[in-house]
C-alpha cells in the first residue's frame, strides 16, 4: 500500500468516525431529554421495481432493490445517510453517502455516490479511492427549490445538480467536466389515492473539451429526461397502505426509452 492510499484510507476513517461520534452525540443529547418518538428523527425506506432509472438512464435493469436510512432533526432542516441499491441476479450494486440542508423551499444535498457493479468500465474495486483521476466514485451537489412552499397553488419544483469531483472526466481523463443536471418537476393531479406528474431535464458541462462534447450522462448536451408518473395508494389494512408507481422515462438526446413499474414496500 503506498502512502497515498494509506493517508487516504486514514482521512476518510476519520471523517466516518467523527460523523459517527456526531450522531451518536445527537442520539444521546435526544434521549437526555423527554422520551422521543424515532420516527420524528429516522427515517427508512425500500422500493422494489423492474429497473433503476436515474435522470433519463436506466443504471440497472432486472428486480431492483433501493433502501435508504437516514438521521435529521426533528424540524426536518437537516439530514444525514445511506442509500443502497442492488438488484436480484447481483450484476448491480450501489452504497451512497448523502447530506441534506433545508431552509424554506431550498434544499442543498450532496451526493457521495459509489457504484461498484461487477460490470463497470471504471474502478470499482476501491471503496476508499478518492483520487480524482482514479475513484470510481463522485460527488454530486444539488440546489432545489420548491415554490409549493411559498405558493401552494403552483408547486412548480426546480433543481440544478452539478458533478464536483469523480469519475466526471473527459475521456483523455485530462480534467473534470462538471456535468451538470438541469430540471423541473411539476404535479398534473393530486388526490388521496392517485398522483400524476411530469418532469423534464437536460445536461451540459461547465467545461469545454476540444472534441469531446459528451457529459455525463449523454453523448453530447441536450434533453436526456422526459417523464410521466403515476402513483396510487392501496389501502391494504387500516394502518397500511401499499404505493405502487409506473412511470415512461424519454431520452431523446440517447435515442432511448424506458419504462418502470415498482412499489414502495414500506417508509418509517
Amino acid at each position: 500500500m503506498s502512502k497515498h492510499t494509506a493517508n487516504i484510507k486514514y482521512s476518510f476513517l476519520l471523517r466516518f468516525v467523527f460523523v459517527f461520534l456526531t450522531a451518536v452525540h445527537f442520539c444521546t443529547a435526544v434521549q437526555a431529554q423527554e422520551q422521543p418518538k424515532v420516527k420524528d428523527y429516522v427515517d427508512w425506506g425500500l422500493e422494489v421495481a423492474n429497473n433503476h432509472l436515474w435522470r433519463g438512464i436506466e443504471v440497472s435493469d432486472g428486480l431492483v432493490m433501493c433502501t435508504d436510512l437516514s438521521i435529521h432533526d426533528k424540524a426536518g432542516h437537516f439530514k444525514a445517510g445511506l442509500w443502497g441499491g442492488t438488484n436480484t441476479s447481483g450484476d448491480y450494486k450501489e452504497f451512497n453517502f448523502f447530506g441534506e440542508v433545508k431552509y424554506g423551499g431550498w434544499k442543498l444535498a450532496l451526493w457521495d455516490t459509489y457504484n461498484f457493479s461487477p460490470g463497470a468500465d471504471y474502478n470499482n474495486q476501491e471503496f476508499f479511492n478518492y483520487s480524482a483521476r482514479t475513484t470510481g466514485r463522485f460527488l454530486d451537489c444539488i440546489l432545489t427549490y420548491s415554490f409549493a412552499q411559498s405558493t401552494p397553488q403552483f408547486p412548480l419544483t426546480l433543481s440544478w445538480s452539478t458533478i464536483l469531483f469523480g469519475r466526471d472526466r473527459w475521456a483523455d481523463n485530462s480534467s473534470n467536466r462538471y456535468s451538470c443536471f438541469v430540471s423541473a418537476e411539476y404535479p398534473l393531479f393530486r388526490s388521496d389515492a392517485w398522483s400524476f406528474d411530469a418532469s423534464i431535464g437536460g445536461t451540459f458541462t461547465l467545461s469545454d473539451k476540444k472534441g469531446d462534447s459528451s457529459t455525463f450522462y449523454s453523448d453530447k448536451s441536450g434533453l436526456v429526461h422526459l417523464q410521466l408518473r403515476a402513483e396510487h395508494r392501496l389501502q391494504i389494512t387500516k394502518n397500511y397502505s401499499l404505493p405502487v408507481f409506473a412511470c415512461a422515462v424519454f431520452n431523446p438526446v440517447m435515442d432511448r426509452a424506458f419504462f418502470q413499474i415498482g412499489t414502495q414496500v414500506f417508509r418509517f
